[in-house]
């Protein structure tokens, strides 16, 4: 009798739920120097959100995404190659704390009025927006090389 943890379901469960956390490698563009990139990290616990930050940034082909689910992916890849910006679900803000030195675009519910205010390099950007809305966010603290501001 075959032992149920060894079953071709589950296995097959257990590396579609590794795929999905996993950032799919980002491929350069035809004729872009990769050393010239700028790197943005995404940091959400849902793909979905990923997907959509990643195909909202495609545009920008002087940006390489890479993607993490939790904060602690994040601080490792951040570790191993540290991003030019960040781009933060508000449920994963406290990876900015580990990672206060970088720049950054939090997605949140609700732009926060009257609170502490953010670090200068931290930029809100309240949910739901549009990708327009995102890439320009995002060229405010890169610059964007088209030279539209």
């Amino acid at each position: 009798m075959r032992d149920p943890d060894q079953s071709p379901r589950v296995r097959l469960e257990v590396a579609f739920l590794d795929a999905e956390q996993a950032a799919p490698a980002p491929t350069p563009p035809p004729g872009v120097d990769e050393r010239a990139r700028l790197t943005v990290l995404v940091v959400a616990a849902e793909a979905d959100l990923r997907c959509y930050v990643r195909e909202c940034l495609r545009e920008r082909s002087d940006l390489r995404i890479l993607e993490a689910a939790t904060i602690t992916a994040a601080v490792t890849l951040a570790a191993d190659r540290p991003p030019d910006l960040l781009v933060v679900d508000e449920p994963e803000r406290d990876v900015l704390a580990p990672l206060s030195q970088l720049r950054a675009v939090i997605i949140v519910d609700d732009v926060p009025r009257g609170g502490p205010a953010l670090p200068a390099l931290v930029r809100p950007l309240a949910r739901p927006f549009t990708a327009e809305r995102l890439v320009a966010e995002v060229g405010q603290l890169l610059g964007d090389p088209r030279g539209l501001r």
